[in-house]
């Protein structure tokens, strides 16, 4: 009966068509550019999309602070679970990828659990909640995101730059060889700042990184740490 369930949401979703943008005065929600140029690019996962976006949305609907939106909430959305077939544990799925890639925070109260959006004004309240400073709820306790496999870099190739080949794929598993995954991970987030989606200037990113012994994290303002470099680099980075 579930099975026949779904499979109608799905075929109706998929009669579905979007009319688009009507003419006149509309309503606006104001979102700003980091979402697209950083955050949307992590959310591979189409419940994790979904499960953010709307609750970006709900969020910017709220009035007075904090701003949050529970998981009841959330579970009773119809906008949301329509695009989630309907399937609680899409929910669930979304909501926790959303939480491990950093978009949600997750604060955990009475067995319930509220959700923020990773802006200035949520890390605020997870804060105060860690110093004991929110009376709202005395027990309320931030819970600490679900850990998130760092992406291989052949999928990190694919998401930024493109389908393989077997040249490629050759220099990819030397270059896996020779560095770690968050520096990997980082190069190719740079690379795709600048607009620069190829692997020589990824390539030259981590050969850079290795011959200065400099690691530059992507987030400004900008600070420095030595790379745990292995492989047949490892000679390039030591310390001098």
């Amino acid at each position: 009966m579930r099975g026949a369930v779904q499979s109608k949401s799905q075929n109706r979703k998929s009669k579905m068509k979007f009319a688009g943008v009507p003419s006149g005065r509309l309503e606006f929600t104001a979102v700003p550019n980091v979402i697209f140029s950083e955050l949307l690019p992590l959310l591979d996962d189409a419940a994790a999309l979904q499960v953010t976006l709307r609750l970006f949305y709900l969020v910017s609907q709220k009035k007075g602070a904090p701003r949050f939106v529970t998981y009841d909430e959330l579970r009773a959305d119809e906008t949301l679970m329509r695009a989630l077939a309907y399937q609680p544990q899409n929910l669930q799925s979304g909501l926790e990828k959303a939480t491990a890639h950093g978009a949600l925070l997750r604060v955990e109260t009475d067995g319930a659990a509220w959700y923020f959006f990773n802006a200035p004004e949520g890390r605020k309240t997870l804060e105060k909640i860690a110093r004991g400073e929110w009376g709202v709820k005395e027990n309320a306790r931030a819970a600490k995101p679900p850990a998130m496999e760092t992406p291989n870099i052949y999928k990190l190739y694919e998401q930024h730059i493109g389908p393989l080949n077997p040249l490629i794929a050759e220099e990819l598993k030397e270059a896996e060889l020779d560095y770690p995954p968050e520096i990997i991970l980082d190069a190719f987030r740079i690379a795709a700042e600048n607009n620069a989606r190829s692997w020589r200037y990824v390539n030259k990113i981590l050969m850079d990184w290795a011959r200065r012994n400099k690691y530059e994290k992507t987030r400004r303002p900008a600070t420095k740490r030595r790379p745990v470099v292995t492989g047949k680099l490892a000679d390039v980075a030591k310390p001098k």
